[in-house]
C-alpha cells in the first residue's frame, strides 16, 4: 500500500523525493492499520459536528472525529428518530440522569433540527437555515434547564409590518392604530374603547381564523394585516382555517412593541447549533447517526426504547391513509454589500398581496453582529418541502385523529414532538414536553418478589398496588411447582427452575431481552445477597431497594443489618429497609406529584396553556 514515486523506473531528479514518498506511504500504512485494529465500525464519522463551522449558504457542515461512538447496530438503551429539540433533550436526559446510551437517527446532514444555524461564508453573519428562531418562555424549569448549554444574550424580539409605506408594530398596539388610521389613542383605556368599537362579536365564540381575527382587532385591521398575510402564508382563506392560527398573534392595549411577553427572552450567544453540540455531541453515551433514514435501518436496530419525532403520517405510510397537509418555506438569500442594515428590525412582515414573500429576515440585527455587509432571507410559503406548519382545518384534524388512534396502539414506540403530534410547538413548549415525557417514562416502580419457601404471605402486594406506592408491574418468581396459591391481581407469575439459592433478582436480570426494566425496582425476599445484587444493578444504572420479608408487613426495621445503607448517593442505591423507608425512598423520587397536566399523544402537553 506504499505508493510508488511517479518516476519509480528511474532515479528522481529530486533527492528528497524518495524520502517524501516513503513518509506519505508510511502514514497511509499506519492509518490503515489503526482503522483495521480499532474496527472502523465503532467510529461514526458523519455523526459529529464541530460547533459553528464556517459554511456556505446551503448550510453544509464539517465533520469531527473526536467523539468515539457506538455502532449504529449495537444495542442502545434508547433509540430516537430525529435530532431536533425533542430528540436531543430526551437523549441528554437519559445520558445525564440515567447514565443510559442513546442512538439518535437523523435524515438530514446536521444536528439541531429546524434550530440549526451556521456562519454564512460571504458575510460572516450567523444565520438560521430554517428561519428565525427567537427563544422565549414562561417555564422556569425550561429556562433553568437550557442555561447549562449556552451563555445567553438578552433579546426582546420586535416585528414591524410594511403597510402603505409605513413600518407599523406587530402585534397591534396603540402605535399601530395611530399610524394606520391617523388616530390619537393615548392610553390603555382609550385603546380598549377603540378595540371594543372595532371588534366583531360572536356569541358562540370564533369558529375559524377569520372570526378570531375579527373578534380581536375588527374588520379594518383584519383586511389590512391579517387577511392578506394569512392567504400568502397558508394559501387558504382564513375562514377555512382553525381559529388557533390567528389566535397566536397577540393584541396589546398599550405601547408595548415586543412580540412576546414572556419573562425570559434571549438568544444563545453562540447560536443554536452550539447548544446541540454541547447537549448531545460531547456526551460519549449518545451516538449520532446523520444522513440516515430510520425506515431504511429500523429492522436492524437494537433498542430498549424507541422515541419517534418525525411526521406521524410517514410512520404509518403503509396503512393506506391520506397524507397530512403541511405548509413549507423557501428561503431566498440576498446579500446587500457595504450596508450596515437594510431594514429597521430583524423581521419585517409584508402582508401586501402583490408581493410573493411573507417576510424578510435580516439576521445581522440579532446578537449585534458585525460585518461590512448584511444578508437577507425572503420567505416564500409553499405546499411542498420540509414540513413546517400543520394546516389546522377540520379535514386534517379528523385525519390526524385516525393516525393518533393507530399510534396509541404502538406499545413499543413513543410519539413526541411537533411532527408526531401534528401540532405547532414553540421551542420552550417542545423542551417542556420532552422534559415531562422523560419524567413520566422513567418514573416507574416494579416490584420483584422471590416466593422461595412457598409459605410467604403475598396478600400485601395488592394493597401496595392499590395506593400505598405507584407500582407499575409486579413479578413473582417461584419454584413452588406442586402447590397452587392465590395470585395477587395485576401480578405476573414466573415459575423458575434451578436451586432455591438463586434469588429473584438474578432471574429478573436474565430477562433483559424480553422486558424493559423500570427505573426503580423493589426486590422482596429472604436473606438477599445484597452486595452482589447491588453491583449488578449498578451496572445497568437502575435504582433499587431490597426488602427482607422480616420487615413485612408495615413495621419498621429494628436490626442494624436492615437499616444499613449500601453505597448511598450512587447511581444504584441498595438498602435493607422497612416499608416506611421505602415510602421515604419513593417520596424522594416524587413519582406521584406531577407539576403539569397529563400529556396527550406522545405525552406532549397542551401548547395553548402554560
Amino acid at each position: 500500500i506504499v505508493p510508488m514515486s511517479p518516476s519509480a523506473d528511474k532515479k528522481s531528479q529530486n533527492p528528497n523525493s524518495k524520502k517524501r514518498w516513503t513518509v506519505i506511504g508510511s502514514s497511509i500504512l499506519i492509518m490503515a492499520i489503526v482503522l483495521y485494529v480499532s474496527d472502523a465500525s465503532t467510529w461514526d464519522l458523519d455523526s459529529s459536528f464541530s460547533g459553528l463551522s464556517s459554511s456556505s449558504a446551503a448550510g453544509q457542515i464539517t465533520t469531527d472525529t473526536r467523539y468515539k461512538t457506538r455502532s449504529l447496530y449495537d444495542y442502545h438503551d434508547v433509540c430516537i428518530v430525529g435530532a431536533g429539540l425533542s430528540g436531543s433533550v430526551i437523549a441528554e436526559r437519559y445520558a445525564s440522569q440515567r447514565n443510559q446510551t442513546s442512538l439518535i437517527i437523523e435524515r438530514r446532514d446536521h444536528i439541531g433540527g429546524n434550530c440549526y444555524d451556521y456562519i454564512d461564508e460571504e458575510t460572516g453573519i450567523l444565520v438560521s437555515k430554517y428561519g428565525a428562531h427567537l427563544f422565549h418562555t414562561y417555564y422556569e424549569r425550561v429556562w433553568e434547564y437550557i442555561q447549562q448549554f449556552s451563555e445567553w444574550t438578552p433579546y426582546e424580539h420586535k416585528v414591524v409590518a410594511l403597510i402603505h409605506g409605513k413600518h407599523v408594530p406587530v402585534p397591534v398596539n396603540i402605535d399601530t392604530v395611530n399610524a394606520l388610521f391617523d388616530a390619537n389613542v393615548k392610553d390603555s383605556k382609550e385603546m380598549d374603547a377603540w378595540l371594543d368599537k372595532e371588534q366583531e362579536k360572536y356569541p358562540n365564540g370564533p369558529t375559524n381564523s377569520e372570526e378570531m381575527a375579527m373578534s380581536r382587532v375588527g374588520k379594518r385591521l383584519y383586511e389590512l394585516i391579517f387577511h392578506p398575510y394569512t392567504i400568502k402564508q397558508w394559501d387558504k382563506e382564513p375562514r377555512d382555517l382553525g381559529p388557533e392560527v390567528t389566535a397566536r398573534i397577540p393584541v396589546r392595549n398599550n405601547h408595548d412593541g415586543r412580540y412576546f411577553a414572556d419573562p425570559h427572552q434571549a438568544l444563545p450567544s453562540k447560536g443554536y447549533t452550539a447548544i446541540f453540540q454541547k447537549m448531545v455531541m460531547t456526551n460519549p453515551l449518545i451516538t449520532m447517526k446523520l444522513n440516515t433514514d430510520y425506515f431504511d435501518v429500523q429492522d436492524k436496530l437494537k433498542c430498549g426504547k424507541l422515541y419517534y419525532t418525525g411526521p406521524i403520517d410517514r410512520y404509518f405510510a403503509d396503512m393506506g391513509l391520506a397524507k397530512l397537509e403541511y405548509r413549507s418555506l423557501d428561503f431566498e438569500r440576498r446579500v446587500v454589500r457595504d450596508t450596515n442594515h437594510f431594514q429597521p428590525m430583524g423581521v419585517v412582515n409584508h402582508p401586501n398581496a402583490t408581493l410573493n414573500y411573507t417576510r424578510i429576515v435580516e439576521y445581522k440585527h440579532f446578537l449585534d453582529q458585525k460585518s461590512p455587509h448584511t444578508i437577507l432571507f425572503l420567505e416564500h410559503s409553499k405546499d411542498n418541502g420540509e414540513p413546517y406548519y400543520p394546516v389546522p382545518n377540520p379535514e386534517n384534524k379528523a385525519l390526524f385523529e385516525k393516525y393518533k388512534s393507530m399510534a396509541q396502539k404502538e406499545t413499543d414506540v413513543t410519539f413526541v414532538g411537533r411532527l408526531a403530534n401534528y401540532k405547532y410547538f414553540n421551542m420552550d413548549q417542545t423542551i417542556e414536553n420532552a422534559l415531562q415525557l422523560f419524567d413520566d417514562d422513567v418514573s416507574t416502580l416494579d416490584v420483584i418478589v422471590w416466593h422461595k419457601s412457598c409459605k410467604e404471605d403475598l396478600s400485601w402486594i395488592s394493597s401496595w398496588q392499590g395506593g400505598n406506592l405507584p407500582v407499575n408491574r409486579t413479578f413473582i418468581y417461584t419454584n413452588c411447582h406442586d402447590k397452587e396459591f392465590q395470585l395477587p391481581s395485576n401480578a405476573e407469575l414466573h415459575k423458575v427452575t434451578g436451586t432455591s439459592s438463586t434469588p429473584a433478582w438474578q432471574h429478573h436480570l436474565a430477562r433483559s431481552k424480553e422486558i424493559q426494566f423500570a427505573s426503580q425496582n423493589m426486590f422482596v425476599g429472604c436473606n438477599l445477597p445484597m452486595l452482589e445484587a447491588k453491583d449488578s444493578y449498578a451496572a445497568i444504572q437502575r435504582q433499587s431497594i431490597f426488602v427482607d420479608y422480616a420487615t413485612l408487613p408495615f413495621k419498621d426495621c429494628k436490626s442494624s443489618k436492615c437499616s444499613r445503607s449500601m453505597s448511598p448517593g450512587s447511581a444504584s442505591e441498595s438498602f435493607y429497609v422497612s416499608q416506611e423507608g421505602i415510602k421515604r425512598f419513593m417520596g424522594g423520587i416524587s413519582l406521584a406529584s406531577k407539576k403539569h397536566a397529563p400529556p396527550t399523544l406522545g405525552k406532549s402537553s397542551s401548547t395553548s396553556e402554560k
